[in-house]
């Protein structure tokens, strides 16, 4: 039970609205000499695809980076999709998570890649409306047309990577992000009952404080682990094959406005 990968997203938090997560997930095969990883959106509840993407989502970047620090545009997800069949209470679509073929050759690069995205900055808006009624929206207080008195703003992006290891593992460096999960440990070289680590950056600082959570995809239903902040490292025991999933999320206030950023990481143990 090797563990070949670790994925790295994050999930829309702010509201049931936005309730539905994002990450990034990524599947290995070698089983035509070379090896294969296919990389694409998990959007939903439960890993590793569930949903399709939501129009909602936007992104600011999508892309991979190899070990030497090349980085490669990959295609979005599409937008304003229109129904392949919708009657008598059937509906087809299509799925719509940008799934993409990478193919590691003999001269490939050795070393960690990564896949990496940031959706653009959402807003999620509390308000009561001219019917005194408590309301919900996506859009500024300014474009509402029923909006009297405003109780909360939320603004949240959400970072997502996966990586993958090419013959033997290398230091895995940050990608800008504003909060970003960076595994310590040899993240292709992990078994069941091992430990893995990782760095968790704030502003290209280590975040302090806060807390991850991890859940396993073969265990949805159970209670999250939690592991606290030390030293800007967090750390959690495999206990099981399957993918898991862990959670960070960091919110501060700007002007009365509550800005919150996610980021997520998931691992595949074989």
């Amino acid at each position: 039970m090797k563990l070949s990968k670790v994925l790295l997203a994050s999930t829309v938090t702010a509201s049931s609205l936005l309730a539905h997560g994002l990450w990034l997930n990524s599947f290995e095969a070698q089983s035509h000499g070379s090896s294969l990883v296919t990389v694409g959106f998990g959007s939903g509840h439960n890993l590793t695809i569930e949903d399709s993407i939501s129009d909602r989502n936007e992104f600011v970047s999508f892309d991979l980076t190899t070990p030497d620090g090349k980085t490669i545009v990959l295609k979005k997800p599409q937008r304003a999709l229109e129904d392949i069949y919708n009657k008598d209470g059937l509906q087809i679509v299509d799925s719509n998570l940008a799934m993409q073929k990478i193919t590691l050759g003999k001269e490939s690069k050795e070393g960690t890649y990564s896949a990496n995205f940031q959706t653009k900055e959402g807003i999620f808006t509390r308000y009561v409306n001219t019917k005194g009624e408590t309301k919900f929206s996506t859009k500024a207080k300014d474009k509402i047309r029923d909006f009297k008195e405003l109780i909360s703003i939320t603004k949240s992006t959400t970072y997502g990577k996966t990586y993958f290891v090419n013959k033997k593992f290398t230091e895995v460096k940050p990608a800008g992000h504003r909060l970003e999960i960076i595994p310590i440990n040899d993240i292709s070289r992990l078994y069941v009952g091992d430990t893995i680590k990782f760095k968790v950056l704030y502003d290209g600082k280590e975040l302090k404080d806060g807390y991850m959570t991890a859940t396993a995809a073969l265990n949805k239903d159970d209670n999250a682990l939690f592991s606290n902040l030390r030293k800007g490292q967090a750390k959690f025991v495999l206990t099981n094959f399957g993918q898991w999933k862990f959670s960070i999320t960091k919110k501060k206030e700007v002007e009365g406005v509550i800005v919150q950023d996610t980021a997520t990481a998931t691992l595949n143990i074989k």
